[in-house]
């Protein structure tokens, strides 16, 4: 059994490997854990240019997924929900005059 030392630690070493390609790291443009995770809580993009960035023109109603919370969503699900009964009424009253004046032909 040997002792390993201060004074013969060096032998049992590995060499380990050596990293002969130039780096392709940008100078400057490195972020602390702090400037990250405020980033992130804040909304904005962690990976700079490579997150796509949206219009506000583009966007249809001026909604943010990604800053909506559960209430918002909830909110949303209702407003859709009595949005599309309201139009499904509409629906119905515009098919029942027609079948109306169907019908009253066929009467005569």
């Amino acid at each position: 059994m040997k002792v390993i030392s201060i004074l013969n630690k060096h032998e049992r070493q590995s060499k380990g490997q050596t990293f002969t390609q130039p780096s392709l790291t940008v100078p400057d443009q490195t972020m602390s854990m702090r400037t990250i995770l405020d980033r992130y809580a804040k909304g904005l993009p962690v990976a700079g240019s490579k997150e796509a960035i949206w219009d506000e023109d583009e966007s249809s109603n001026g909604i943010n997924p990604k800053t909506l919370d559960l209430v918002d969503f909830q909110e949303l699900k209702m407003k859709n929900k009595n949005k599309i009964e309201d139009l499904k009424k509409d629906v119905e009253k515009q098919r029942t005059p027609k079948s109306k004046i169907n019908q009253e032909p066929e009467g005569h």
